[in-house]
């Protein structure tokens, strides 16, 4: 049997990592704060007589969105900096809290040097402000280590064997889905982007397929979700565990690809597609499936501690699922009109209604108003899935069904205010009120029944998995996690 890593060890494998990551989100800031690279003739001195002159030590907003955007940038600086500075959780509470202090003067002038490198890149403005900002992003990010990161630590199995060429890979990956870095998240450039086609909801209507821009966006998303599908088998493997299934792995990359295409909608330049989205999702699965076969029908087969996570992931997808056709149904076609005045003129004939007027009137469509009956549904499969968690986790039911409730409520708050952007239709007071009880009746009894059928027992991991995949993996020349884990296996001496 391999012998388990040393504290020591673990913290060194660990620091590893953090490390990497941390250089990684440094580069972000760097790419974020100097893009579009366009180097200009400015003199030191010059510069360095403007830097000095500025006030640091005045704290105001500015720019809303910038203010916001700054902190998020050295968030998770901040995060991982704590991380290194306690030994990834191992050090003592004390002497790790000096040194995370200690690490904010070098996260300071790294801002500082960011911000005074921006005097060679034009159409970079420099701004004191920033620097605040990155500050309290950085405290932020380590008083959010202290409450999640050694908890993270100890909990995540990857740190036991790490493959660094797998990791600096999904690290490029996310790199060059934020290019060319021309982030933000200010409401006008957000709509801007929307009005010029910059968000395709509808896949292949305003970048038809026979563009080869839209092919060769489709390849490049192909190509990145099979490296991604690669990372996540060869990924957070070990060698005395069997490798995960093709179910788990598939999760992993179904909730990469989507974390990359919604994170493309604060890159102006890029083009955020359901499409791009699409041919992400098939690559990946196929790539998964077609390296994972060769352990034969067994790799389908879940593993114990499996189940729980991707039962919960496949009832929180078709709830994913059921939202946006309901959302789809209202807002059709699909075609937002951000103007201001009409936004305005139709929220103050929301808020001016009468409850219940189409009720009592009968002046209504039935075809649309029995669209609301999906909300009952919608409300039965977030019933299940709450559930699900409290039984499997043994949580408190209350804030699970308080935390259920606002989602519903959330939901049928954004399918209303959506429609004030989304044309032909408008906003019902009587519309929203309906949509919370049915949400509500629903979230009850999917909950109620779902109590009456507890879950059973999971099963130990058959051996027939292990002996069965041991023998398809003895006879393929490919190193996958799986062969390495069976050869190990193989060659210990039995008790």
């Amino acid at each position: 049997m391999r012998t388990p890593l040393r504290p020591s060890s673990f913290a060194t494998q660990a620091c590893r990592l953090m490390f990497g990551l941390f250089v990684l989100f440094a580069v972000i800031a760097v790419a974020g704060s100097c893009w579009p690279f366009r180097v200009s003739s400015q003199s030191f001195g010059g510069a360095w007589t403007q830097f000095q002159q500025l006030e640091f030590f005045r704290f105001r907003i500015g720019s809303r969105s910038d203010w916001v955007s700054n902190v998020l940038l050295f968030v998770p600086l901040g995060f991982f900096a704590a991380g290194l500075a306690t030994t990834a959780g191992t050090a003592p509470r004390a002497s790790g809290l000096i040194r995370a202090v200690l690490w904010l003067p070098v996260l300071v002038l790294f801002s500082l040097l960011l911000e005074f490198a921006q005097y060679w890149f034009p159409p970079r403005v420099v701004n004191p402000l920033d620097v605040q900002a990155q500050l309290l992003g950085a405290c932020f990010g380590m008083g959010v280590w202290w409450l999640i990161g050694p908890a993270l630590v100890r909990r995540m199995d990857v740190f036991t064997q790490m493959r660094p060429a797998w990791m600096v890979m999904l690290g490029l990956l996310f790199l060059a889905q934020l290019a060319p870095m021309d982030i933000s998240i200010s409401p006008y450039d957000l709509k801007q982007k929307v009005a010029s086609g910059g968000v395709e909801l509808i896949p292949f209507r305003k970048h038809p397929l026979s563009l080869p821009s839209t092919q060769l966006g489709l390849v490049g998303c192909a190509l990145s979700a099979s490296l991604m599908g690669l990372a996540f088998i060869n990924l957070g493997h070990r060698d005395d565990r069997p490798p995960r299934s093709i179910w788990m792995n598939g999760l992993l990359l179904t909730l990469a690809v989507c974390f990359m295409e919604a994170i493309q909608v604060l890159v102006i330049s890029r083009v955020s597609s359901t499409s791009n989205l699409l041919m992400g999702l098939l690559a990946g699965w196929l790539t998964i499936v077609c390296v994972q076969r060769r352990e034969g029908s067994l790799a389908w087969q879940l593993h114990p501690s499996e189940r729980t996570y991707v039962k919960l992931a496949m009832g929180i997808g078709v709830w994913l699922f059921g939202a946006c056709y309901l959302c789809s149904e209202f807002w059709w076609p699909l075609e937002p009109r951000i103007e201001r005045p009409r936004i305005v003129t139709i929220l103050r004939a929301f808020r001016n209604q009468q409850l219940g007027t189409w009720l009592r009137t009968g002046e209504y469509d039935w075809p649309t108003k029995s669209k609301l009956l999906w909300y009952a549904p919608l409300g039965l499969i977030l019933g299940w899935v709450c559930r699900q968690i409290q039984l499997d986790w043994r949580l408190r039911p209350w804030p699970l069904l308080l935390l259920a409730l606002v989602v519903s409520v959330h939901l049928a708050l954004a399918l209303e205010l959506g429609q004030t952007i989304f044309p032909p239709h408008a906003p019902d007071q009587t519309d929203l009120l309906l949509g919370w009880l049915f949400s509500a009746l629903g979230l009850a009894l999917g909950w109620w029944i779902t109590g009456l059928f507890p879950p059973r027992k999971l099963a130990t991991l058959p051996t027939s998995r292990l002996e069965s995949t041991r023998s398809n993996a003895a006879g393929s020349s490919f190193a996958s996690p799986s062969s390495a884990y069976h050869r190990r296996s193989t060659s210990t001496p039995q008790e």
